[in-house]
Order: structure tokens, then C-alpha cells, then sequence
């Protein structure tokens, strides 16, 4: 009996440890797979730059901020509303300290919103065509060729935080996108999509209403897609042209040039911490017209050291939203500062209009900068106060502008 229970004994440790061994070899089996289908990211870095700090394991703004967490100016004391859109109500979310008003009353989004002209979207026929889809959703055509794709949110907000805003006061959309990923000119669907183009598309940073996983899915593969350092490793497989950049640095796609340029932000979407992937602006440069992306930003020299650092820009597209956290997002007359210091020529605001994302009335932003344009009376500088899904064009910009 014992013989026989010490033999069953062995065999089944036996078995054991072959069972052991083959989940081992196959589990070693998937993880080289995995390893090698990983596509090895590009990065592009600076060595001469510092925004890493070590100690902390976070990345860090290169200039102080102008204004602190609700710091208010002489515009702040302006009501910019409408008799009819005037209302007080509690939000269970981001609640107002300073008393809280109705965000979206009077707010009709089909007022600020048209059709795109979707053929001149598919065949473009000007130098310059810039349309601005909502909130920070751009497309930028350069030449006829290329085809920029800023910050695309066009679907739901994904993972719990979309769901969460579905049902919450915070994040609440209220403007529906002109457009689909479907309708933009380079996804697979679209009709007459212009293959020979170029298609790049660009992200400032990785906060939802910058980001939309659900949009990037509908992407074609072959899109190259620009990040912020450490963003490019979080791309699925399936995109080989990742390209993460650090501040300052260049890159070139045929006669384009892409710059990403600081910011005065943060970054944070999960439970990892904030600052791990780093956040900023883009420039697009093209037979030196330049189109400046400002993302997320606070007013501080950040503006000043990108123009001693590369010069005046052309066309600036610049946030006025969400200034009660105005020491990382501009205000409108912060903006049209910013604006100066970078030396623009024409200024397309953006970020308004889309979510309930802070303390303004939801049409605030826009008439706040209608005012300090007058107030402030910015030279050499055109303002376009563009709706939803409208496109503004520029011709005969091929030429050297002289920069710095």
C-alpha cells in the first residue's frame, strides 16, 4: 500500500511539473510574440532640454505662471450675458466657490455650429485651409497636400470618466461634432478620399477632451501620428508611424516641418499620476507659412521664448476657456496677449462651446474676446471668430515670411 500510494505520489508530481513547465514555455512563447508584434516607437528628444524631473519621476513647466488658481483681472467684474441667459443653479460638480450660474442657459449650439463644405475638405483648393471642428479639433490642409489633424474628438469620451460625464453636470456635451471620423478626407469610407495626401495627426496632450481613443480606432493605419514625449509607447500596435517628441525638437515630412513647442500645462489620466507624459504646443511650418497650435497653456514667457527661440508665427490657434484654473489655461485677453508675444497675424480662437468644462457661461469666452480685442487693440493682428465646422482660407502664402 505504501509502495503504491509513494508511486502515485511521484507520478502526479511528475505531471505537475510537466504541466508547470509547458504553461512556462507558453507563457514565454506569448510574451516574445508580444514583444516583437511592439512596434519600437520613434522618439525625438533634446538634450539641452530639462523638463524631467528625476527626483519627483514627472515633468515640470519651464516658466511660472502669470496668474494663480482663480486669480482674477478687470474683465472677471463683466457680465457678459444676455437678460435671457441669466440663471443660478447648483452644480454637484465643480461647484463655483465664488457662486454658481446657470453655464448653458440661452445656449442654442445649432446657432455656432455649420456644415462643413465636405468637398473642399476632400479637395482642397487653396494654400491654406484651416477648419475648426469644435473644442480643440482641428483640421489644418497645407498646400493641398497635407492633411493635419489637431487634438480629434469626434466620438464619446471613453473608458469610466465618459460614461461618468454622460450622466454628470461636469463634461456635459452640448454640441454634436459638424462631422464624423468617417467624413474627414483621409479615413477609409470617406468619399473621394485623396490617397496621394499626406496624413498626420497631432496631439497636444493626453486629457479626454484632447485624446479620444475612440476616435484614434477609426484612424487608418498608415496615419503618422505626433505626440508628447512618453504618449507614443501608450498607442495600440497597429500604428507603426508613432512619433513621440520632446520640446523644441523638429521633425520634416516631405517640404513640411513640425515643431512641438512648451506649454504651460500638465498632463494626467488615470490613477498613475500626473506630469508622467509630457504636454505642449504644435507648429506647422510649410514654404514658410506657419500655423501655430497653442494646446492647453497658462499666460506666462513660455510665448516670449518660443518667438526668441523660432520666430513670428502666421496663423495662431488659441484656447479661452476654462480660465478659472487660469494659471494653466488662457483667458481671452491672456490670449490675445499670448498672441502679441508670438507676433501672429490672424488669431482663430477655439475651446468654447462643446462641454461644460468650468465656471463661465458657456458663450462667455467668446464675447470676453470680442471685448478685449477692442480694449486692447492688438496691431497687424486679424481676428476670426470662426463657428463650429467652418472653414477660413489663405492664399499666395508661398513664400519666406521672414521670421525673427
Amino acid at each position: 500500500m505504501n509502495d503504491g500510494l509513494g508511486n502515485s505520489n511521484r507520478l502526479y508530481r511528475g505531471h505537475f511539473t510537466s504541466l508547470l513547465f509547458q504553461f512556462l514555455w507558453y507563457l514565454l512563447l506569448i510574451i516574445t510574440i508580444v514583444a516583437c508584434s511592439t512596434p519600437e516607437r520613434r522618439v525625438i528628444k533634446n538634450p539641452e532640454m530639462n523638463s524631467w524631473n528625476a527626483e519627483q519621476r514627472r515633468y515640470v513647466n519651464l516658466f511660472q505662471p502669470q496668474y494663480g488658481k482663480l486669480e482674477e483681472t478687470e474683465f472677471d467684474s463683466i457680465d457678459f450675458r444676455q437678460p435671457h441667459e441669466k440663471g443660478v443653479r447648483k452644480y454637484a460638480f465643480l461647484s463655483d466657490p465664488r457662486g454658481d450660474i446657470d453655464r448653458t442657459k440661452g445656449y442654442d449650439p445649432s446657432e455656432y455650429t455649420v456644415a462643413p463644405d465636405l468637398s473642399l475638405l476632400q479637395s482642397p483648393a487653396h494654400d491654406v485651409q484651416i477648419t475648426w471642428i469644435r473644442h480643440a479639433t482641428f483640421l489644418i490642409q497645407l498646400g493641398r497636400k497635407y492633411q493635419i489633424l489637431v487634438d480629434p474628438v469626434l466620438e464619446v469620451i471613453d473608458g469610466y470618466t465618459g460614461r461618468f460625464m454622460k450622466y454628470a453636470d461636469i463634461g456635459k456635451l452640448y454640441a454634436d461634432p459638424p462631422l464624423t471620423t468617417r467624413d474627414l478626407p483621409f479615413v477609409d469610407g470617406s468619399e473621394d478620399a485623396v490617397k496621394e495626401q499626406i496624413n498626420i495627426v497631432a496631439i497636444s496632450h493626453n486629457h479626454y477632451d484632447h485624446l479620444n481613443w475612440n476616435t484614434i480606432d477609426q484612424l487608418p493605419v498608415d496615419t503618422h501620428f505626433y505626440v508628447p514625449l512618453g504618449l507614443q509607447d501608450n498607442f495600440p500596435a497597429r500604428y507603426s508611424k508613432v512619433t513621440g517628441m520632446d520640446w523644441y525638437t523638429k521633425d520634416t515630412v516631405g517640404d513640411l516641418s513640425i515643431y512641438f513647442v512648451p506649454a504651460n500645462h500638465w498632463s494626467g489620466r488615470s490613477m498613475h499620476g500626473p506630469n508622467r507624459t509630457l504636454w505642449g504646443g504644435w507648429l506647422f511650418e510649410w514654404n514658410g507659412y506657419r500655423v501655430y497650435f497653442a494646446g492647453d497653456t497658462g499666460y506666462s514667457d513660455v510665448f516670449k521664448d518660443i518667438k526668441a527661440q523660432l520666430g513670428t508665427m502666421d496663423t495662431c490657434l488659441m484656447p479661452i476657456s476654462a480660465y478659472f484654473q487660469r494659471h494653466v489655461h488662457l483667458a481671452p485677453e491672456d490670449a490675445v496677449r499670448a498672441a502679441e508675444d508670438l507676433g501672429c497675424r490672424e488669431f482663430i480662437p477655439w475651446g468654447w462651446g462643446t462641454w461644460i468644462i468650468s465656471f463661465e457661461h458657456i458663450l462667455d469666452p467668446p464675447r470676453r474676446l470680442q471685448y478685449a480685442w477692442k480694449e486692447m487693440q492688438p496691431e497687424n493682428m486679424k481676428l476670426h471668430m470662426l463657428k463650429m465646422g467652418e472653414t477660413v482660407n489663405f492664399d499666395g502664402v508661398s513664400r519666406n515670411l521672414g521670421k525673427k
